[in-house]
């Protein structure tokens, strides 16, 4: 996923997994773009859900392809949340009196996943109240907005340049309630938050004027210009004014508790463990992981250290200004491997675009996939971003050590092929809506164990299969990875019901993920306002468990192209709604 030098978290788009019962053919209805045969009223109330999601949240809504409202601000004011717990609380209402009798398979599975995605949003702003202690969600809701206008081409440069223009006269307002909300944050959320508040402001006068470079010289242009300077100056008043009054004495609490962090994964992601079973399978994960990390590495290397031969690995990487290069052979050849293995299908006059990253958009390696929802498809582009110049050699080594040859391709798998590129391809067949969305960003709800547990089993599905003839190199990239979901499963739980401190989630990355200090630290932090980003490996591990049991279930006539073209065409769901589109009255345990 993409790690921002400056921008705020920038607005991932909808990737997600499908399927249909076990040991029956497709339907037409996941046949066909999107389309089946739906109840009365049912269609029309997900429209009607979704417009007031996007009015109230309208930069998340671009991400996912609803643009109606992109002209909008978020409107974080007390009454602006007062009104949307109320209308949460109506949808709910009307959603439960959709008789589960009277709704197609298919909107039973997505009438439970909008109950889920509704009180995770109600545990949000009514019980968390984020928007009174994070500035994280100001500054995302901010530069999210507009970054994806400037990235994302849907439509021409002008109209774009309009929302944007119309987006920042809303500014004063939004920061006035930023300034009104937070007054005790706690003291990481205060620091990131400021960073990135500050990240936006450079956004505006930076980064603008590059991403709208052909319209340079116009009025239109000026205009854009003009707004984005304003704003920039009202944004640079604000994050003076909270460095002087708000940082000095910021002490608030992060922990939200067990229970909190138990409903979060029961409404997100549809997972009813406790969560010391979670923990436990974790630490059980841990050590098989471990060992197969050791294993590996002694193929590779008998006799050596396992970490000295995993440096030894991430110290083989492209020069600077061949990353790019790189990245698209190990993507040409992992979809060569896919078709191979026929492990899936690419739609005839689909591939994968390897770009670097533009001057504004700056961060490791991201897919820029085009969200199912969009009413035309626009390119849809991996990029990439080389070793800076400016920076001095050792940091330019410890830039390109993270696209060492492995990780490249397990990264590629994750982001491209057979990840989150190939799984937005075929979500444009989707039954529906609500699996074709994701409705949440960071640190808002989010259903990560059906986007990213899809594409963190994409990383394990490929060295399974033999990905570059077995080479234990590629094994040990992808056990880094599985490493480090864990941790971050075991991390968001125990911070959270005050097991661990931050020093004792970072010595998790650190000691049992073999993760550098650097990095361990951010990913410890991560926790604190992101608890439930154990998804990736409980999607995963769900994936995994899914796979074995409708192989059970069909014996002979299991066909693992065919499982993963399902999953992939029933959309962003969480492993609950899988199960039971596999196999119809499931009741085992989701995650075991």
């Amino acid at each position: 996923m993409r790690t921002p030098k400056r921008l705020a978290t920038l607005a991932l788009l909808s990737l997600g997994a499908a399927g249909l019962a076990a040991g029956t053919a497709c339907t037409p209805a996941a046949d066909k773009a999107g389309t089946s045969a739906t109840t009365a009223g049912f269609a029309p109330f997900v429209d009607r859900y979704l417009d007031g999601f996007a009015r109230r949240h309208p930069s998340i809504a671009a991400g996912n392809g609803l643009h109606d409202h992109d002209d909008l601000l978020d409107d974080f004011s007390a009454q602006a949340i007062a009104a949307e717990i109320a209308a949460l609380k109506t949808a709910a209402a009307e959603l439960a009196a959709f008789s589960d009798s009277s709704l197609t398979p298919d909107e039973r599975v997505d009438k439970r996943i909008l109950a889920g995605v509704i009180d995770g949003w109600l545990l949000e702003q009514e019980t968390l109240a984020n928007w009174k202690r994070n500035p994280m969600t100001y500054a995302s809701a901010l530069s999210d907005g507009v970054h994806n206008l400037m990235t994302m081409e849907n439509d021409a440069a002008p109209v774009r340049m309009r929302r944007i223009i119309a987006k920042l006269a809303g500014v004063p307002a939004f920061l006035q309630a930023a300034r009104t909300n937070i007054v005790n944050p706690p003291r990481i959320f205060a620091e990131r938050g400021l960073g990135m508040m500050r990240g936006a402001s450079t956004m505006l006068t930076v980064d603008l004027p590059v991403a709208f470079a052909a319209e340079k010289g116009t009025p239109l242009m000026d205009s854009l210009l003009s707004a984005a300077a304003v704003a920039a100056r009202e944004i640079d008043a604000y994050t003076t004014d909270f460095e002087k009054t708000v940082l000095p004495t910021a002490n608030g609490e992060w922990k939200i508790g067990g229970d909190a962090v138990a409903r979060r994964y029961r409404s997100e992601e549809l997972i009813d463990v406790p969560l010391a079973d979670l923990a436990a399978l974790g630490e059980r994960e841990l050590k098989l992981a471990q060992d197969r990390f050791r294993a590996a590495a002694l193929r590779l290397a008998p006799g050596a250290d396992p970490q000295a031969t995993w440096l030894t690995i991430r110290r083989n990487h492209p020069k600077r200004g061949e990353v790019v290069a790189a990245a698209q052979a190990v993507v040409d050849s992992l979809t060569r491997f896919i078709a191979t293995k026929n492990l899936a299908v690419v739609p005839e006059g689909e591939h994968v675009v390897v770009k670097p990253a533009q001057p504004f958009s700056l961060g490791f390696a991201s897919m820029h996939a085009s969200p199912p929802l969009e009413k035309t498809p626009v390119q849809s582009v991996f990029y990439i971003t080389d070793a800076d110049s400016a920076d001095a050699p050792a940091q330019q080594e410890a830039w390109l050590e993270r696209f060492n040859f492995a990780s490249l391709a397990i990264t590629s798998a994750h982001e491209a092929m057979p990840g989150h590129w190939l799984h937005s391809v075929h979500m444009r067949q989707t039954p529906g809506k609500i699996r074709r969305i994701w409705i949440g960003l960071n640190p808002f709800p989010q259903p990560s164990s059906g986007q990213d547990g899809w594409a963190h089993y994409s990383e394990e599905l490929v060295v399974e299969q033999g990905f570059m003839n077995g080479d234990p190199r590629y094994e040990l990239a992808q056990l880094s990875d599985a490493l480090t979901r864990i941790c971050r499963l075991l991390s968001g739980i125990r911070l959270h019901t005050g097991e661990w401190t931050l020093e004792q989630a970072q010595a998790c990355f650190e000691q049992q993920a073999y993760v550098a200090a650097p990095a361990a630290k951010r990913e410890a932090q991560r926790g604190t306002y992101d608890p439930t980003y154990g998804g990736y490996f409980l999607g995963k591990r769900g994936m995994l468990t899914l796979r074995r049991d409708v192989k059970a279930a069909q014996g002979d006539q299991f066909n693992l192209r065919d499982f993963h073209e399902r999953v992939m065409k029933n959309g962003i769901a969480p492993i609950w709604a899988h199960r039971q589109l596999l196999m119809p009255g499931d009741t085992s345990r989701v995650i075991q």
